[in-house]
Parts: C-alpha cells; structure tokens; sequence
C-alpha cells in the first residue's frame, strides 16, 4: 500500500497541523522527573555562554533544532515559520530531557546561562 493517499486523505491543513510539533524549541519527548538520561546522552560538563543571569528562568536553548547551547532568553531568538526539525533525541542537546538550561557559576565565578546535565527538575 502507498502513503500517498493516506497524505492526500490527511490533506494539506491536517499535515501542516501534524508537522507544526516539530517546529517547538522545547524537545519532543519528556523524561520523567529525577530520571537519568542515557549514557552519553547528557552533557559531561556544563556549556557555559557569556550571557550573564540570576536564576534559570533567565535562560533558554538557543531556537534552533536539537539546541546544544543555551542563552539569556532575550538573545534565544526565534526559529523561521518553514523550519522542521526532526522528533529524533539527540545526546548533548535539550531533547528529550537530556540537558537542560539554567545560570551556573562559570570558572570565572560570574552566573552565566549554560546546558546543564539532566531534566533540572528535582
């Protein structure tokens, strides 16, 4: 059997609607809270940028697919309306909950957003 009349069954509103979940920053899958992601998924140290915070409510991944850096949220950006990504969990990113974003102390001692290792969610 072909996929093309099940697209054509689905018409062009409904595989846009499909396709529009793969446009979100925010990765495709969860991982339970406290859970530990799978070797070599999480990030063996923090990724520090130079935007300085106060709390981790100051950072977010950067808008683009698979993020694997982190930002103050207003220097996140956006990403392009025709952007699709894929629904795969890459390791050292923030999909699926492997990494997450938050203000660490950095090795100069200044809080900066970095992606930290795991969920962030106690």
């Amino acid at each position: 059997m072909s996929v093309a009349p099940c697209f054509r069954a689905l018409g062009i509103p409904a595989l846009t609607s499909l396709l529009l979940g793969c446009l979100s920053p925010a990765p495709p899958g969860t991982a339970e809270p406290g859970a530990t992601p799978p070797s070599g998924s999480a990030v063996e140290a923090p990724v520090f940028s130079a935007d300085p915070c106060e709390k981790d409510t100051d950072c977010a991944p950067v808008a683009e697919c698979h993020a694997d850096r982190c930002v103050q949220v207003a220097n996140a950006g956006s990403m392009p309306p025709e952007t699709m990504c894929t629904m795969e969990c890459r390791p050292r990113t923030v999909d699926c909950g492997y990494n997450h974003c938050g203000c660490a102390s950095s090795p100069s001692g200044k809080k900066v957003c970095a992606l930290l290792p795991g969920t962030g969610k106690p």
